[in-house]
């Protein structure tokens, strides 16, 4: 098992991934069921709302330093 991400890289890759998630939806929306767009969505969604909670764990850990 691989160690676990420190929270400032675990916030770069979940922005990383909603970079991706964006250009995955531009694909999607020519090509897919409306029910998968919606599915692809949500991750979307879920994956956004990790990011802000990282980084906002991030920021706030850099100002108590």
């Amino acid at each position: 098992m691989s160690k676990p991400l420190p929270l400032d890289a675990a916030a770069y890759k979940a922005q990383q991934a909603s970079s991706l998630y964006s250009v995955i939806l531009e694909q999607a929306d020519t090509e897919c069921s409306s029910e998968l767009l919606d599915l692809i969505s949500i991750a979307c969604d879920l994956n956004g709302e990790i990011w802000q909670a990282l980084k906002s764990h991030v920021e706030a850990g850099s100002c108590a330093q």
